[in-house]
């Protein structure tokens, strides 16, 4: 759900696909990359921060959500394993770009700027961005939002769609930091993707709620260029889950 500000207003056998915790994104430039993917070896870079979509789960010790179920059972279809790595949302496209990674996961809108750089899959889902705010404060809207301090995250569509709109918002790396400063009274507001917006405000404990919709985008895995045999299974894992419209 992330873009330039322009395109904003615009069988094989079936092996078990194992989800690695590495080290970071940072590690390995494209030769290993390369390497990986010769041990069939699918790499996927993700910010891990957006549940219910793709997140790390602590207590489990590892990469859970629906994007990443999508990639497991691609990996399957395929025969191939799965290494997942976090990486800050910034990085995401560039990785997959120069070939450090096979699949970006993040909640990413479709843009045709990004398609420059990678493919996208099927989109997964239909959505947009809206406001998390504390239960009993007025629900922001984007007019009230030139009044608030309102949090968003860096590079981020949504970062970009509040910029078009003359709003100045106060920048976090990843979510989580965001929903912390929104708890603790540091900014009135996040602005950031609905679904996981809603998912927050329900596991909230009755503190948050979320505002209506905001914008309305497509949202897809992307992926790195010249992978037809992996974006078909990738496809087909969407095409199981998601239901017909």
């Amino acid at each position: 759900m992330h873009g330039d500000i322009h395109n904003l207003l615009t069988a094989a056998a079936a092996a078990v696909a194992l989800v690695v915790l590495a080290p970071g994104c940072g590690e390995g430039d494209s030769a290993k990359g390369k390497a990986r993917r010769a041990d069939d070896t699918i790499v996927v870079v993700t910010p891990a921060d957006m549940p219910p979509y793709s997140y790390y789960d602590e207590g489990a010790r590892e990469f859970k959500g629906v994007e990443i179920d999508f990639v497991r059972t691609a990996a399957k279809r395929l025969g191939r394993k799965v290494e997942v790595r976090r990486c800050p949302f910034d990085e995401l496209l560039g990785r997959v770009k120069s070939g450090d990674a096979d699949i970006a996961a993040s909640v990413i809108t479709i843009t045709d700027a990004r398609r420059e750089d990678v493919d996208f899959s099927d989109p997964y889902e239909t959505g947009g961005a809206s406001f998390l705010y504390r239960v009993g404060d007025p629900m922001p809207t984007m007019i009230r939002a030139e009044t608030l301090r309102v949090a968003a995250v860096e590079s981020m569509t949504h970062d970009f769609y509040l910029s078009v709109h003359g709003i100045d918002p106060i920048r976090f790396g990843v979510y989580q930091d965001a929903v912390a400063a929104l708890n603790e009274g540091r900014v009135d507001t996040v602005f950031f993707d609905d679904g996981v917006v809603r998912h927050t405000a329900e596991t909230s404990g009755g503190k948050l709620a979320a505002s209506r919709l905001e914008t309305r985008e497509h949202f897809a895995l992307a992926v790195r260029k010249g992978m037809p045999e992996l974006m078909a299974a990738i496809n087909a894992a969407i095409a199981e889950r998601t239901p017909a419209k």
